[in-house]
């Protein structure tokens, strides 16, 4: 079946909001347990552009995998990594120094603590290598999904994930800075797309898929739903008309609490189960949706 991958960051402008757990469980969930018609698995990509490296460490754990490779004298042959789309002499490298097999329909461009000096190596041209390498190697056609962790910045990685992607999503905790790291990132968003930077988004524009409230735990923090219906969150959401997910990525002590690389696919759990494909469904129906209109306005 042919393939052409949406491109999703997800991203928030604010930390500690599940951003990485949400990105590592749907990436997951997709490849192992979703389905075409005709039995096809669904493949993803993850793009690890966060200089914490969080997603990487993880899925390197879970799945045994490493990313530096040596030669049969012991010496280092290579390492995969992000990083390698950003050196300036590329010649003999090919898709093992950047793309790393986890499983059968799941890979990783994995990232590495090093990509915080590309902040200070930056030049006009970095934010575009990842979409170049993106478009070169013609990996919309290798994947269904692309997914990128971001970090909670506006940085030099922040330009570059919107410089490739369709849509982002934004999980946000609900409580007073999550909220206003949603506020931020719409702000930004415009900053990015507004300034027209080598003309990128002349023919097209990253979509919010919406907000999708994490950590959510109303019997032990009933506060919670104040901030979810709160007249500030609302009309940040009716100035930005911003769709706002009914599945919600409820706190689980069990996630919280497990090893690193320990993920809901692991586990025979019928409630976390039933919140990921909840999430995973929505996403899904989501770009339907704006698919749907997009065609209408070009129509």
């Amino acid at each position: 079946m042919e393939k052409h991958a949406k491109i999703i960051s997800f991203i928030n402008m604010k930390g500690g909001v599940g951003k990485t757990t949400l990105c590592k469980e749907v990436g997951l969930y997709l490849s192992e347990r979703y389905q075409y018609d005709n039995g096809e698995s669904l493949k993803v990509l993850l793009i690890d552009i966060d200089p914490q490296s969080n997603l990487t460490q993880s899925l390197l754990e879970k799945f045994d995998k490493q990313t530096t490779f040596y030669d049969e004298e012991g010496k280092v042959d290579y390492k995969c990594s992000i990083d390698n789309i950003f050196k300036q002499d590329m010649v003999g490298m090919t898709e093992k120094h950047v793309i790393l097999k986890l499983s059968d329909n799941l890979d990783i461009i994995p990232g590495e603590l090093e990509t915080i000096f590309l902040q200070r190596q930056q030049n006009s041209s970095t934010p575009n290598k990842l979409m170049d390498y993106i478009i070169d190697k013609n990996l919309k056609n290798e994947y269904d999904y692309i997914f990128l962790d971001c970090p909670p910045t506006y940085s030099v990685y922040t330009e570059m994930s919107f410089y490739i992607s369709d849509y982002y999503l934004v999980p946000a905790v609900p409580d007073a800075y999550s909220v206003l790291g949603v506020d931020l990132l719409e702000r930004v968003v415009k900053d990015i797309i507004h300034s027209q930077r080598n003309g990128i988004f002349k023919n097209f524009k990253p979509k919010n898929l919406g907000v999708i409230w994490t950590r959510v735990d109303l019997s032990r923090k009933p506060k919670q739903q104040d901030y979810m219906d709160g007249l500030e969150f609302t009309e940040i959401v009716l100035e930005n008309n911003i769709h706002i997910f009914k599945s919600k990525f409820n706190e689980s002590h069990k996630l919280s609490t497990s090893p690193f690389e320990k993920t809901i696919v692991d586990r025979n759990d019928d409630r976390l189960n039933e919140i990921i494909t909840g999430i995973c469904d929505e996403i899904i129906n989501r770009i339907e949706v704006l698919e749907s209109e997009i065609f209408v306005e070009e129509s």
